[in-house]
Parts: C-alpha cells; structure tokens; sequence
C-alpha cells in the first residue's frame, strides 16, 4: 500500500474548507494573504499542520511595532534567507519589547478558532481521520494546527 493511500493528498473539497477557514481568519488578522499544508502533512492521522503566508507591511500595521530595520531591508530586497522565510508567530521580525508574547497569543487565538469554525464545516469539506476502538471506529475532523507563518513584504 503506497503513503498516500494510508494519508491522502487533500482533495478540492478538502481544500474549498480551508479556504473558507483562512477567509474567516483574514476578516480577524487582515495581514494573512494565503494557505499551504507543511510539506510533509500527509504523516499526520489527526492534525492537519498549516503554513500561514502574510505580509510584513500589514503585520507590522495589525501590532503597531516597526519591522526591525535589517530584517526590513532584506525584505525589501527579497534576500532568500528572510523573503519567504517560514517563522514561529506573526510578530518575530518586529521590534517588540522582550516582554510581549502577541505573536504567541494570536497564534493560539488562530489555532482555537481555526478548529471551532472547522468543526461547523458540513462533513465533505472536512479532513477526518478514523480512531479505532476495541467495538468499531470513531470518525472525527483531522485537528488544524497553524504551524508556522511564511513572512513576505
């Protein structure tokens, strides 16, 4: 049996729920401008891991903190190590104090109601996965889980 017989790519109805979840999330975090699965998301039974791409300018806006000046300019210049570099929050190429965890918190926010508004999704635009029991098998939506953000300017 092949790898994506036992985990299967997404399909278009798959896709058409997550792109109704990220819509909803845009109307919230307005610097979010598209999706992707993490590479190797067809590992996982229960949790489907996301790439959140957004954009620097309206991140920076969202929070109120600059963009560091050296992470600006390599932006600016589409450096490869920077432009399209995947990151743990939203908010790690900002000036912030030590202290604030936004970023951190907006992902959990994210990820929270990510999963309330999936749950509500008719079952054909769901991912699910099936938990076997001792007297059957449970059928539940796969759990998403914004992995990582992917920063463009």
């Amino acid at each position: 049996m092949e790898e994506n017989e036992i985990h299967p790519e997404l399909t278009p109805n798959e896709i058409r729920g997550l792109d109704l979840i990220i819509k909803s999330l845009k109307k919230k975090y307005n610097f979010i401008t598209g999706w992707s699965p993490v590479d190797d998301y067809t590992k996982y039974d229960n949790t489907l891991f996301l790439t959140l791409d957004i954009d620097m300018d309206k991140v920076s806006d969202y929070y109120g903190f600059r963009i560091r000046p050296l992470i600006k300019q390599f932006m600016e210049d589409k450096d490869s190590e920077w432009f399209g570099r995947d990151i743990s929050n939203p908010t790690v190429f900002l000036d912030l104090p030590d202290s604030n965890d936004d970023g951190y918190q907006s992902k959990v926010r994210m990820n929270e109601l990510s999963n309330t508004l999936y749950k509500q999704l008719p079952e054909k635009l769901q991912r699910i996965y099936v938990y076997k029991l001792y007297n059957g098998e449970q059928i539940y939506p796969v759990v998403i889980n914004i992995h990582s953000f992917r920063a463009y300017i």
